[in-house]
């Protein structure tokens, strides 16, 4: 009985400073670095001005957590997307800024919980009086285009073997032009990342988006489960930001300055050409 308040007393220091141990740790980490796909407008892209970094609607939706936060920040180009996240799963980069959850990550990454935003994988039509369309059946006959590097995920992809006629052509300006010429009845392109393109080519007038998407996808920030940084402090943070970004709207709004951005940077590169 002696030595009951004293071991009471221990093992409610060990539970006192356990979180403080783990919060010690996490705050030890003042720095994040992150990377991700680097040809993909208005998500992520690299920087003209410094190609060395990537800009983009990921990379300043993650400044404001980072800055809230009081941690700094570097958006670097490490390669495709590919490259990218080996450089995550190796824990050399802190942060995936475009994961798309699939079960297979989860052995390497942390997804953080809400998605960025939605990815909208739609079925693109010229603009003139087209097929009736109300869902994904209804593409089922005719014949579609995707970029060879769009990665649409297992389950879709056995759907589209069964039911789609799709054909994979190396660019997004192939897929266009194709659709344009009329080889081709549908472009299935993410919503975004084609409004980017179109618009800084100036076709949006020529072509329109069927409503409702093809399928949907969350895009997420993920945590490198080797990174340095990782730890329930820095995870439950990035979870409170983007709860409270989410509900304000904010992903959204820079998807659309970032379309816009994109769109000046061409304007700017073709007048510095003249």
């Amino acid at each position: 009985m002696r030595c009951a308040v004293p071991l009471k007393s221990a093992l409610l220091a060990l539970l006192l400073a356990t979180p403080l141990a783990a919060h010690a740790a996490a705050a030890k980490c003042d720095r994040l670095i992150a990377t991700g796909g680097a040809d993909n407008p208005p998500f992520l892209w690299r920087d003209p001005q410094n190609p060395k970094r990537l800009v983009g609607a990921n990379a300043d939706l993650l400044k404001k957590i980072t800055d809230s936060l009081d941690l700094k920040l570097d958006v670097l180009y490490t390669g495709d997307a590919p490259k990218a996240l080996d450089q995550v799963r190796s824990g050399r980069v802190d942060v995936l800024a475009d994961a798309v959850l699939s079960p297979s990550e989860l052995a390497y990454l942390d997804f953080i919980h809400p998605s960025i935003t939605n990815l909208q994988m739609s079925a693109w039509v010229r603009q003139e009086p087209g097929f009736l369309y109300s869902n994904r059946e209804d593409l089922a006959g005719r014949s579609g285009i995707y970029v060879t590097t769009a990665g649409f995920g297992s389950a879709f992809d056995s759907y589209a073997k069964d039911n789609l006629n799709l054909r994979s052509v190396p660019s997004l300006a192939k897929a266009l032009s194709a659709l344009l010429a009329g080889k081709a009845d549908y472009v299935l392109h993410e919503r975004y990342s084609l409004i980017a393109y179109a618009a800084r080519q100036g076709l949006l007038a020529d072509i329109q988006r069927l409503d409702p998407p093809v399928f949907i996808r969350g895009l997420h920030f993920a945590v490198a489960h080797d990174s340095a940084c990782n730890g329930p402090w820095l995870r439950g943070q990035l979870a409170i930001k983007m709860t409270e970004l989410r509900a304000a709207g904010v992903p959204q709004q820079l998807l659309v300055d970032n379309i816009e951005r994109w769109k000046q940077q061409s304007a700017s590169t073709r007048n510095s050409q003249r």
